[in-house]
């Protein structure tokens, strides 16, 4: 019975010890929230208890809680902390406003009371600090903020923007100082608009409309109806850049501006960065545990973690009793601080960076002023929610190499302008009402549909209503055109005869060239008809008439002449001193071979011999002399002429005529070309263009090409070689003088950060490297089967080809065809009459 006994002692004392041993010390921990803060008071709770389940501790952490609301006074928060340090606590947290917290902090630095933080504070100045050195912030500074928002403005080479923030929010100066700044460095360029919670949001963006890059600080309660009113003023398109600074733009309702299909504005945010990958990455659905959290209360979670380290580490190497400390506000009693609460804090300061397992925000680590110097922002796109890069306090950006998958289809809006061969309207869609892409055709048709299939995006073609390449008007300040279309967000790229100039390089970004080309001057060009009698020109049909009248009036008078005149009459036998006849050989054929041997100045073996005969054939071959003459030298001008066109060859010949008039496109890079050059050809050929009256500009190519044809040569047109290759190639009354001068080059319009500029550049000279823009300027250029005949000749060249004096061989063929006529007639009648003569059968006279 006495052993029995004994056993049962021991086994109860050795329980006694075992369960003494067992039972840990336990330290209350107090944390004052308002009464809306229902989930961080749950997630305090359940982080206390997570800590205390943890087989590694030696202590047991008891949270006590206060609520507030956020109309009590400083007394009632004064009141609940000194409640809180009352019961022992070993350490305060919260609560999330600075300004409440302030009071707290004041408590706990006279008390010895560890303070830990979790919201934004204000920047303190070196004597505010003094009363705040038992206090400890998990929030990134104001001024880590503001140098993490500048560093990625600078980063993305931002020089102009727009910073909006909220002016209700007594923190935001502070975090946005460092953008400030840089409004010293560029000057006017980066401006500052305020708005309050109940303005009328339109106002704010019609005060920056056409602002493209806007770094907007707001509340996410506030984010979507902000973003939603800046619709209608075109801030949010495809071109337009904006920055969210708000570290919980994650938890904003973004999905309805995501589904508008008008909100393609270029977005990214920020966010605190999470210890591994970020736990809002690739999803943005209510089902992940992490959507919705708030950041203060990771912040908490990592506030609590803190502590609870720091009293791990304390724990280990000395004992630890609640503190025995109380609020004192009387002039006679002076409040005792717990030394051990001192301690506590320097071990939360030295120790915070060496194990960072259990923290969510990354990386804790703090100055001797218990402030955060360690974190990471995130770069997201908030729309997608998917990460681009990582900010460090070093000033580092890392970008994210990850997969994303985009939900939102862009369509290109791709602007030109009417105009050939580039971009032209196909006649049977445009009867049939046709819209679209299958109404147009031309180069840039072809062209970007070829870039489109490289690149594989969707497009739509959008003709400016002004049918204007781009040009700025200082009145209104906008531009016009294709170039204003993409300055206002209306169209992803611009596409036709566009040239690069430095002005329109100010507003808007270009692609790498597609093609290279140059001005030069189109003048009209005399076509020679083909015309076999062509050698009669010299002489005006009239004359010829004349010519030929006379030679058979003369030749008739001849023969009465010669009828009347006593010595044309000869003996047909000289040796018969006395005949029966005379004979008279002057007849219609001879004479009729005299005037014409004579006219052509050619022999005749047959000569007058009477007075009034000799001196009637003297005055025909005066004719004789001057009209073949005549003919000589007009037919030489008349060769001649027909080789020579205007006498300028260049531009500089051009200025320093005054018969033929010359102009441009007004408003287009030749125009610019010449209005903004110091050379003094070109000033002088501009002055020269815009003093005429009327003038001598032209609306586009097509009028100035109209202009030429119709003043035949009296008018010239400065434009460039592809366009004057393109009119040439289809014009037989049209040429080019001179070669070409002032480079130019085609290029894509974009606009200023256009992403897809450099795979544009890049597919460019992909189709340039396969020969396949060549094929394409040969496709919209080049006619198979030209009109024009090749008489083109070398000016330098005074030899006569065979298409000058072709008439004359024709004239030949048919003299020598129409004498062997006249030779078988003659052998045909000789027949005949012998056939009579001799009563023979024609036949037979024929045969022999």
């Amino acid at each position: 019975m006495n052993i029995n006994m004994k056993y049962w002692i021991i086994v109860v004392l050795t329980w006694l010890c075992a369960k003494n041993a067992l039972t840990l010390p336990q330290f209350n921990i107090g944390a004052i929230f308002y009464e809306n803060e229902f989930d961080l008071e749950q997630d305090f709770i359940a982080t206390v208890e997570s800590i205390n389940s943890e087989r590694v501790n030696n202590f047991e952490m008891l949270p006590l809680i206060r609520r507030i609301s956020e109309t009590d006074g400083s007394m009632i928060l004064q009141r609940e902390a000194c409640d809180l340090i009352d019961n022992g606590v070993l350490a305060i947290f919260g609560p999330s406003a600075q300004a409440d917290s302030d009071i707290v902090s004041l408590i706990c630095n006279a008390t010895g009371i560890p303070h830990l933080q979790f919201d934004m504070g204000y920047e303190e100045t070196n004597r505010e600090r003094v009363n705040h050195q038992m206090s400890l912030n998990v929030f990134p500074t104001q001024q880590m903020l503001s140098k993490a928002y500048a560093d990625i403005v600078q980063t993305y080479g931002w020089r102009k923007f727009t910073i909006i923030y909220n002016a209700e929010d007594p923190k935001a100066p502070a975090r946005l100082q460092d953008l400030f700044q840089l409004r010293g460095i560029h000057n006017d360029v980066v401006r500052v608009r305020k708005f309050k919670r109940d303005d009328d949001y339109r106002i704010l963006w019609k005060g920056i409309k056409g602002e493209r890059r806007i770094v907007l600080d707001c509340a996410p309660e506030l984010l979507v109806d902000l973003l939603n009113t800046s619709i209608e003023f075109n801030l949010m398109g495809q071109f337009n850049n904006l920055l969210l600074t708000n570290l919980e733009t994650h938890n904003a309702n973004l999905e309805e501006l995501r589904d508008n299909v008008t909100f393609a504005v270029n977005i990214t945010a920020t966010r605190l960065k999470m210890d591994g990958n970020s736990p809002y990455a690739n999803t943005m659905n209510d089902t992940d545990p992490l959507f919705g959290r708030r950041l203060l209360q990771d912040l908490l979670y990592d506030a609590v973690h803190v502590f609870a380290n720091s009293l791990r580490n304390v724990s280990r190497n000395y004992q630890i009793r609640a503190p025995r400390v109380r609020c004192v506000f009387n002039e006679y009693e002076q409040m005792q601080p717990w030394p051990m609460g001192r301690y506590i804090y320097r071990v939360m300061l030295a120790t915070s960076g060496v194990n960072n397992t259990d923290y969510r925000t990354s990386d804790l680590q703090f100055d001797e002023e218990g402030q955060r110097t360690n974190f990471g922002i995130e770069i997201f796109e908030p729309l997608e929610n998917y990460g681009i890069a990582f900010w460090d306090t070093k000033g580092q950006i890392t970008p994210q190499h990850v997969e994303v998958n985009i939900t939102k289809k862009l369509v290109y809006r791709v602007a030109t302008r009417i105009g050939e061969p580039y971009f032209m309207e196909i006649p049977e869609m445009v009867e049939q009402n046709v819209t679209g892409n299958e109404r147009y055709m031309g180069y840039a048709v072809d062209f970007i549909k070829e870039l489109s299939e490289l690149m594989n995006f969707e497009y739509v073609f959008v003709p400016v209503a002004d049918n204007g390449y781009g040009r700025y008007n200082p009145e209104t300040k906008q531009w016009n055109g294709i170039i204003g279309e993409i300055v206002n967000n209306d169209a992803h790229m611009g596409i036709c005869d566009l040239t690069i100039t430095q002005a329109r390089r100010t507003v808007v970004d270009f692609t790498v060239p597609f093609m290279q080309l140059g001005v030069s001057i189109l003048s009209y060009k005399k076509v020679t008809e083909s015309n076999a009698l062509a050698f009669l020109d010299p002489l005006k049909g009239e004359v010829w008439i004349c010519v030929i009248v006379a030679i058979f009036v003369i030749s008739y008078l001849l023969v009465i002449s010669a009828r009347i005149a006593e010595d044309e009459w000869e003996n047909p036998h000289p040796c018969n001193k006395d005949p029966d006849m005379l004979e008279n050989k002057w007849d219609l054929f001879n004479t009729f071979y005299l005037s014409a041997a004579s006219i052509m100045q050619a022999g005749c073996d047959m000569l007058p011999k009477s007075a009034p005969f000799r001196t009637f054939t003297a005055m025909w071959w005066i004719i004789a002399v001057i009209i073949p003459n005549c003919y000589t030298a007009n037919l030489a001008a008349f060769l001649t002429s027909s080789k020579m066109e205007s006498t300028v060859q260049d531009l500089k010949g051009l200025v320093e005529q005054v018969d033929i008039k010359f102009g441009t496109i007004e408003g287009g890079s030749t125009y610019t070309l010449f209005a903004e050059s110091n050379e003094t050809v070109y000033r002088l050929a501009y002055n020269m263009m815009k003093n005429e009256d009327p003038s001598v500009f032209t609306k586009d190519n097509k009028e100035g090409v109209d202009r030429v044809l119709k003043n035949n040569g009296s008018y010239m047109f400065l434009m460039e070689t592809t366009a004057l290759e393109y009119n040439i190639e289809r014009s037989c009354h049209l040429r080019s003088v001179g070669d070409k001068f002032g480079e130019k080059h085609y290029a894509i319009a974009v606009p200023f950060g256009a992403e897809y500029r450099y795979n544009l550049s890049v597919n460019i000279l992909k189709l340039s490297e396969t020969g396949k823009l060549f094929q394409l300027k040969n496709k919209w250029w080049k006619i198979d089967n030209r009109e024009c005949e090749d008489n083109d000749y070398d000016a330098d060249n005074d030899s006569l080809g065979i298409y000058e004096v072709r008439g004359i061989f024709y004239t030949l063929y048919l003299g020598l065809l129409a004498a062997y006529l006249m030779g078988f007639i003659e052998f045909l009648m000789h027949c005949h009459s012998r056939a009579s003569e001799e009563g023979l059968r024609f036949k037979e006279i024929l045969t022999n």
